[in-house]
């Protein structure tokens, strides 16, 4: 049965976070292509949608051209606005012409956005507003702000389940995915100074193609390593040239170099596609 029509209800739908981490590493110039506020928009929408489709736990945006820093701003606001309960947003977000077309972002639907609720037993983000001693004051979108003994500053996300009589409670039974956190750093050599012991994979269609013993070797690594990084090449130049750039080897900061899309039926791949591609690979093998 295709999961497009099932219903997240009959699947007992509360999707666990990974037991390995998992990053992706995005350019700024990926909506560079567009050249309208409204699709850039759209674009990065895209990619917040299947970031959290894969469970990605972490999406860092590196600047890979000096003129792309207010690329990574805007790709990097839109990401974090998306992945934002939808309750949640006019108090996390001040107005700000770079969200001027979130409207049309397509919904995250994380489990912890209160979709379908309030139901009894749901896990949902609240936002610390106060504190008062061990007591603080949250919203969790339930039509007014409930104080509980939890654990927080103001201005943090917090977990909470929701009793009998819809009233949260701190914490969650169990260890939900609560969607991807966002970085924006310098160049390749940004992105993997931060996850130093993750896996590297990057994506490049003069990479060695992914088989089974390929896609093997890199999950049981992952597990070893508790993560993997996976890097995507610029609509403009792959990785090998990107890396070359910035006076590396891709060979250097990748422990595999891979090709998710082998005979790819189009002249070039897009980003997006790519991300697709590999992270569907990925999540067949990644626990």
């Amino acid at each position: 049965m295709s999961n497009v029509s099932e219903e997240p209800e009959e699947l007992g739908w509360l999707p666990f976070r990974r037991r390995v981490s998992l990053a992706a590493a995005v350019p700024a110039t990926y909506g560079s292509t567009e050249h309208s506020l409204l699709l850039k928009t759209v674009k990065w929408g895209l990619l917040a949608r299947l970031a959290a489709v894969f469970r990605v736990d972490e999406l860092v945006i590196y600047v890979d051209e000096p003129w792309a820093s207010e690329e990574a701003r805007l790709g990097s606001m839109v990401l974090r606005y998306a992945v934002s309960p939808p309750y949640l947003r006019k108090k996390l977000f001040p107005r700000s012409p770079l969200l001027r077309y979130v409207g049309v972002l397509p919904p995250v639907q994380l489990p912890t956005h209160g979709v379908g609720g309030p139901r009894p037993g749901e896990c949902r983000e609240a936002l610390v507003l106060r504190r008062r001693g061990s007591l603080a004051l949250v919203e969790a979108g339930l039509g007014k702000p409930y104080w509980l003994r939890i654990d927080g500053r103001p201005g943090e996300l917090v977990l909470v389940s929701l009793d009998e009589k819809l009233r949260p409670r701190p914490g969650c039974p169990r260890p939900v995915y609560r969607g991807y956190k966002v970085r924006v750093v310098e160049g390749l050599r940004g992105v993997v100074a931060g996850l130093r012991r993750s896996v590297v994979v990057a994506t490049s269609r003069a990479g060695r193609v992914v088989g089974q013993g390929v896609l093997r070797g890199i999950c049981r690594d992952a597990v070893r390593r508790g993560g993997i990084l996976v890097l995507f090449g610029a609509p403009s130049r792959g990785l090998y040239d990107i890396a070359s750039s910035e006076g590396l080897g891709l060979e250097e900061l990748a422990d595999y170099v891979v090709n998710t899309i082998p005979q790819q039926g189009t002249r070039t791949v897009r980003v997006e596609e790519a991300f697709a591609a590999t992270m569907a690979l990925l999540n067949v093998c990644l626990p």
